[in-house]
C-alpha cells in the first residue's frame, strides 16, 4: 500500500471549471472554480487519510500555483502553493512521497480533450517521435529519478484515455465536461473513493519518456509567432512548427520549458523573478478570499 502520496493539482478537469474563463486568472468564473477545486482536492485528501495514508503532500499546479485555498484543506495534509526551480522543475521537493495522484488534469495540445494544452495553449501540438505528449508524461517523468509512480489520474474522458495510453495500469476517474455537473457531491465521492482504491495499485512502475527523440513542436500562433522563438532558442523552423532533438528526458522538458515560457534574458533572472511571480499568486487567491469570503467560511473545517 502507498502511503505517501503527492497530489499535483490541475483546474481544467476539475468539478467548477466549465469554461476557458474559469481556469483564467482573476475572473469571476475563477473564484467559484478555485473553491470548488480545494473541495474537490479535499475531497481526496479525506479519502486518502482514512484509508490508512500517512502523508499527503498537495501541489497547486495551475497557471499562478495559487487556486487551491489552504483554509480549505484538509489539516494533516501539507499545500505547497506557487512554483520551485529544483530539484523538480516547478513542484521542487517531493518530501519523500512513493506515489504521485494527478487530479484536476487536462489532455495533450492538438486532441478533442476539453481545453486541451500541454504547458500552454499557444501549442498547437507537441510530439516526439511523432506521438502526442500530455503534461502528465512530461510531470510523472519528472518525478522518475525520486521513485515516484503514478497511481491515479482524474480529468475528461479524452484526457483519461490518454493516460492509460502512456502509463498501463494507472488508475483513471472521468468527469463529463458536456455540461455542469448536477451533483458535485456525488462527484466528489466518487473521485475520492476511487482515488483511495487507487492507493493499493502496484500495476504501474516510476514513469519516463523514451528518449533520445525528435521533437515537433506547432506554434498555434502561426509562422511568424514560430520564426520568432526558433530563432530566439536557435531550433530548426518549417512555417508554423519548431524541431529539436533530445538526448535524455531533462533536455526535452528543459526546452519546452524555455519555448513556452522564457526569453534567454529573463532565463536569467528566474531564481530572482520566481519568488515575484509566486508573490503575485498569493495576490490573487486573496482576491477570491476577498470576493467569496461567505462561500469559503461556510467551507471550512471545523
Amino acid at each position: 500500500m502507498h502511503r505517501k502520496i503527492l497530489i499535483i493539482a490541475d483546474i481544467e478537469g476539475s468539478s467548477g471549471c466549465m469554461s476557458y474563463s474559469a481556469s483564467s486568472f482573476n475572473t469571476v468564473e475563477w473564484y467559484d472554480a478555485c473553491i470548488d477545486m480545494s473541495l474537490d482536492v479535499r475531497g481526496v485528501t479525506d479519502a486518502l487519510f482514512a484509508a490508512g495514508a500517512e502523508q499527503v503532500v498537495i501541489k497547486d499546479f495551475h497557471r499562478t500555483g495559487y487556486n487551491l485555498l489552504p483554509e480549505l484543506m484538509n489539516r494533516r495534509a501539507m499545500l505547497v502553493s506557487g512554483y520551485r526551480n529544483s530539484p523538480v522543475p516547478g513542484i521542487g521537493s517531493v518530501y519523500g512521497c512513493d506515489a504521485v495522484m494527478f487530479t484536476g488534469m487536462h489532455a495533450s495540445s492538438g486532441s478533442s480533450g476539453f481545453l486541451a494544452h500541454t504547458l500552454t495553449s499557444r501549442h498547437g501540438h507537441i510530439k516526439a517521435d511523432g506521438k502526442p505528449v500530455s503534461e502528465l508524461q512530461i510531470f510523472a517523468s519528472s518525478l522518475y529519478s525520486h521513485g515516484v509512480k503514478p497511481i491515479f489520474f482524474s480529468g475528461c474522458p479524452e484526457a483519461c484515455r490518454e493516460a492509460v495510453d502512456s502509463i498501463p495500469g494507472i488508475d483513471v476517474y472521468q468527469i463529463d465536461k458536456s455540461s455542469p455537473l448536477k451533483d458535485k457531491k456525488k462527484w466528489r465521492e466518487g473521485l475520492a473513493v476511487a482515488a483511495a482504491g487507487s492507493l493499493l495499485n502496484t500495476d504501474t512502475f516510476p514513469y519516463i519518456m523514451t528518449t533520445p527523440c525528435s521533437v515537433e513542436l506547432k506554434v498555434r500562433d502561426g509562422e511568424t509567432a514560430a520564426e520568432k522563438i526558433a530563432r530566439r532558442w536557435k531550433l530548426d523552423r518549417t512555417g508554423d512548427r519548431i524541431f529539436f532533438r533530445a538526448d535524455t528526458f531533462d533536455e526535452f522538458y528543459s526546452m519546452l520549458i524555455k519555448i513556452s515560457y522564457l526569453t534567454p534574458f529573463s532565463e536569467k533572472l528566474l531564481p530572482a523573478a520566481l519568488p515575484l511571480f509566486n508573490l503575485f499568486g498569493r495576490f490573487g487567491l486573496s482576491i477570491v478570499r476577498r470576493m467569496r469570503r461567505d462561500d469559503i467560511q461556510k467551507n471550512i473545517l471545523k
